[in-house]
């Protein structure tokens, strides 16, 4: 039997999340530790992010040629077999050489937040009668103006802004959690 959708309806949040206050507080805590770690020694934390990203390619382009072999009569063979080649090459050249690696992976961050802020900025203009649009336009400049200052910034850039950026999300979702946590009282 399948539950139907006024089941999840019955969830009492406050009381969940009463029953995981110590383990979020635990979680919070580590994950502020690390974040802090990562704001501390932020080339590191860019070379660990890059490293793992390496893996996880070169895992996954691995597990996609296997599965290509499952396709061998039909259309889709080459097309599986050489996706899942190029991925396991870009994860193993990560691997290889870590650091032309974070040029890269910056790279793509910086052209992420330079079109994120054109959307925004599109956005913004389209949505300019209602109120509050500025703050879209506010958002487009920030995100353009992180995105152009890791382009002029590159290569120099790559050895600490993966490490800036995951340090400062590590801090701040671990506050989140010690906060939630902490507002949570038991028996509540």
């Amino acid at each position: 039997m399948t539950p139907t959708p006024e089941v999840f309806f019955d969830i009492d949040p406050p009381t969940i999340l009463t029953k995981l206050r110590k383990g979020m507080f635990g979680a919070g805590v580590v994950m502020i530790v690390l974040g802090v770690a990562a704001l501390i020694m932020p080339f590191f934390g860019s070379l660990v992010i890059e490293v793992l990203i390496g893996w996880l390619l070169a895992v996954s382009g691995l597990v996609t040629v296997v599965g290509a072999f499952s396709l061998r009569k039909t259309g889709l063979f080459v097309w599986e077999l050489a996706a899942g080649l190029i991925t396991c090459v870009i994860g193993l050249l990560m691997l290889a050489f870590p650091l032309q690696g974070l040029v890269a992976l910056t790279l793509i961050i910086a052209v992420v937040l330079v079109m994120t802020a054109i959307a925004q900025l599109a956005f913004a203009f389209w949505a300019r009668p209602a109120p509050g649009w500025g703050w879209g336009v506010l958002s487009a400049i920030v995100s353009g103006a992180l995105g152009c200052f890791i382009l002029f910034a590159l290569p120099d850039a790559s050895a600490i802004i993966l490490g800036l950026f995951v340090g400062v999300d590590f801090v701040s979702t671990g506050t989140a959690l010690v906060l939630i946590a902490r507002s949570l009282r038991p028996g509540v």
